[in-house]
């Protein structure tokens, strides 16, 4: 028989060992379930352990309609239902949940049961500051943390999912059905099982997209050790990968057959910063690609290591084809580097080194004082654009009568009008100096001014290590 206790709102702590919980949204808070005794209006629900040792109790977490929410906290918490063919915990309906991780928290399930199991197409949250962590343990051939929504870890915490070795296929560490997206300066590790016929499991599998903006990720694809085994993917995705900073380590299992792909992305993966290690798994007839994609787009100032399986991967696999990494270039921005190393061992690289700021002089040449570099005022008519043609930041600096203008750029356009110059010549500048990152050019002032009119506009454009110069749209 089901008591109800109409108590006043305020928060609560609900001990594990006293039986299953279960919270459930309502328009003053949460509704609480234990022992069939339910308590309404909870607003800070805690869920924690009387003692260190593992309870077989289980928490569900019910957001049904699309507009419920619910917050649960888990404070040193420790489950293990591996004998109750249940998962630890459980998430259904359409709204969205908030697991708040406080403390060091543990939850373990039974075979083919998800560590976390969120069956309804509601989004979830993981979050928790530097100081707190859960560990997600899925039962045989079972996820680590399935949810059929999205799922966010964010806040800083430290997650491990690791999916369970099957007899069959492994558990993946991370499996969603809606997208991933790990932020907060969150520390996520997410481990894909064994297979033990057919295919390991994936680090972390996504089937609308994965996104890392401020995390540090490992993600290891389970093995597939039988003769026609598989290996998991590190990150498999269905939607867009998207890495923008921090670290992300991402690694195929062996295959007793074909070993499983680094970052497999069957939209496209976008890397534009962080530092990023993709490695395929090796197999006996096959070797995984460090990424594979149709489209792989690499930008900014990321560091990426990519690394083919043996025998047969390749590093970085575009629609079926080696990227040629002298097609980056251009889109690289200072400090990157791109690093490819293919089945045999043999590595390619690409770099962008950072600009050299130009140094002060102390002293001239003949022991006197120097005029020293100063940093030169603004002026009207004074631009410095990049490859599609839009306005960017610039250090221009003076010493004596040269101006030194630069840009941490491949690519870049100097634009100055001739009334400019003009002004720029009254004030004492004899020659300029454009700098990008591979390429300078002097340019003398007098003669700049003796080619154009009043209001015609010099652009000396370089590219990679080439330059071009218009006056008055003519070329020079």
């Amino acid at each position: 028989m089901l008591t109800t206790l109409a108590a006043p709102a305020f928060a609560k702590t609900w001990y594990i060992e006293d039986g299953d919980i279960t919270v459930k949204a309502s328009d003053t808070g949460n509704d609480v379930t234990q022992k069939d005794k339910t308590t309404y209006g909870d607003k800070d629900t805690i869920i924690t352990n009387r003692k260190e040792d593992a309870s077989s109790n289980t928490v569900t977490i019910e957001a049904e309609k699309k507009d419920d929410k619910v917050e649960v906290t888990l404070k040193d918490v420790n489950i293990d239902t591996s004998s109750r063919n249940k998962a630890a915990v459980s998430v259904t309906g359409e709204g969205d949940t908030n697991i708040k991780l406080n403390g060091d928290n543990a939850l373990k399930s039974d075979i083919y049961r998800s560590g976390i199991y969120g069956s309804g197409s509601g989004s979830l949250t993981i979050s928790g500051g530097e100081n707190d962590s859960l560990t997600a343990q899925g039962g045989s051939g079972a996820n680590g943390i399935s949810s059929s929504g999205s799922l966010t870890i964010s806040g800083g915490s430290t997650v491990t999912a690791n999916g369970g070795s099957g007899t069959i296929s492994g558990g993946d560490g991370i499996c969603s059905s809606g997208g991933v997206t790990i932020s907060g300066g969150s520390t996520v590790t997410a481990n894909g099982g064994n297979g033990g016929s057919l295919v390991g499991g994936d680090g972390i599998r996504s089937g609308g997209g994965l996104t890392v903006s401020d995390g540090t990720v490992t993600a290891k694809g389970g093995n597939g050790d039988s003769k026609d085994g598989y290996g998991g993917d590190g990150i498999r995705s269905g939607g867009v990968v998207t890495i923008s900073g921090n670290t992300v380590n991402a690694a195929g299992g062996y295959g007793g057959k074909v070993g499983g792909y680094g970052i497999c992305s069957f939209d496209r993966v976008a890397i534009s910063g962080g530092t990023v290690e993709a490695a395929g798994g090796n197999g006996s007839t096959g070797g995984g690609s460090g990424i594979y994609s149709s489209v792989i787009d690499l930008s900014g100032s990321l560091e990426l290591t990519a690394k083919a399986g043996s025998p047969t991967g390749k590093a970085l696999l575009q629609n079926g084809r080696e990227l040629d990494l002298d097609t980056i270039k251009d889109k690289l921005d200072p400090g990157a580097k791109v690093t490819a190393t293919d089945a045999n061992g043999k590595t390619k690289q690409v770099s962008i080194p950072r600009p050299v700021e130009p140094e002060e002089s102390s002293s001239s040449s003949d022991g006197g004082s120097a005029t020293p570099s100063a940093p030169a005022f603004s002026l009207p008519g004074l631009t410095v654009t990049d490859k599609d043609g839009q306005r960017i930041s610039y250090t221009s600096t003076q010493s004596g009568n040269t101006l030194t203008v630069c840009v941490g750029r491949l690519t870049a356009s100097f634009r100055i009008s001739l009334a400019a110059l003009r002004q720029l010549r009254a004030e004492g500048i004899e020659t300029i100096t454009f700098q990008t990152i591979l390429c300078s050019t002097t340019l003398s002032v007098d003669e700049l001014l003796a080619m154009g009119g009043e209001d015609a506009e010099v652009v000396l454009t370089h590219h990679i290590r080439s330059s071009t110069l218009t006056v008055g749209g003519k070329d020079v």
